[in-house]
């Protein structure tokens, strides 16, 4: 039985901070072809500020470290974090630099295609992660990391956690280089199919395709005889794998009518870490992540589309079974 008593734990995000501008098509381009969009939408986006906002959402303070530039983008997501309850006085604002940026083309079925700009994130410095981490008085329970910084942040942010006894979940998304020492700390790594598949020819060179739920808990024990803790492996409608160890098992998706799968993977990993942050196991946690996305695709946007922990929790009540 899944526990939904609230609770007030803390989370680090360190990750990128864009601002997107989502156009709704009918269906989504082919190569060199012209489509028109029958709406846009401008909105908060990142990685970083996603995952920040899905974790504020389920009740867990947050903050997000990470930088915007000194353009109106700034003030617009800055304010826009903010007003999801997010901690931002840890985004830092770089002169000359814009802050980062998307295009988000998103067809009628819900199904989308990014393309990514990215802001200053290579001005988040060491000292900055120490001093939210291993030399803070009270450091967080979870902090969480993903591929759209700089891999020497991902490294000093796996550091400085090992040090500060803070739980380090890697959602290596996109696919950066890290090193053994880094990938060893994560708990859970967190990737979808496709990344799954390409972090496993760098890590092992040998195949990793999924067409199925055996071939993703066979991929998902392979990740974790390659280095991490735990991993978990995200499969869209299919739901999700995990391996804790030699163990790997499969979580079935809730039901949901599908109108936008932008930023599902994020509200996945953010609430996954919050429920990790409130003491659930992985298992638990990964339920949790699976429960708000379905929740999250049936709503246009991204940040804008995440629920609370009361409407995830909702979910687990009224499916005890996923499908």
């Amino acid at each position: 039985m899944i526990d939904l008593v609230r609770a007030t734990p803390k989370a680090l995000v360190i990750g990128s901070i864009h601002h997107d501008r989502s156009l709704d098509v009918a269906r989504l381009p082919g190569r060199g072809e012209t489509v028109i969009s029958r709406r846009a939408r401008d909105g908060l986006g990142g990685k970083g500020a996603n995952q920040a906002v899905a974790i504020a959402r389920m009740g867990v303070a947050c903050e997000l470290l990470g930088v915007v530039g000194d353009d109106a983008s700034a003030t617009v997501v800055r304010d826009a974090l903010a007003n999801h309850g997010v901690s931002v006085t840890q985004v830092g604002v770089v002169p000359g630099r814009h802050t980062g940026r998307a295009t988000v083309v998103v067809e009628a079925t819900g199904e989308n295609l990014i393309v990514v700009e990215p802001g200053p994130v290579d001005r988040i410095d060491r000292a900055t992660v120490d001093a939210n981490l291993r030399d803070h008085a009270t450091p967080p329970a979870v902090v969480v990391v993903q591929g759209e910084v700089p891999p020497a942040v991902v490294a000093w942010a796996a550091d400085s956690a090992g040090a500060a006894g803070t739980r380090f979940v890697l959602n290596l998304a996109p696919v950066v280089p890290v090193d053994h020492g880094t990938l060893r700390r994560a708990d859970p790594l967190v990737v979808n199919e496709h990344e799954a598949g390409h972090l496993l020819e760098l890590l092992d060179g040998g195949p990793a395709r999924i067409d199925d739920v055996d071939d993703a808990l066979g991929v998902a024990r392979r990740l974790v005889a390659a280095g991490p803790r735990s991993a978990v492996v995200t499969l869209g409608a299919e739901g999700a794998v995990l391996a804790d160890g030699p163990t790997a098992h499969h979580l079935a998706a809730f039901a949901a009518t599908v109108a936008d799968t932008t930023g599902a993977g994020d509200c996945f990993t953010g609430t996954l870490a919050a429920a990790l942050a409130r003491g659930h196991s992985l298992p638990e946690a990964a339920r949790w992540g699976l429960a708000a996305a379905s929740l999250a695709v049936s709503r246009p946007g991204a940040a804008s589309a995440f629920p609370t922990w009361e409407q995830a929790g909702d979910v687990l009540r009224r499916e005890a079974t996923p499908r």
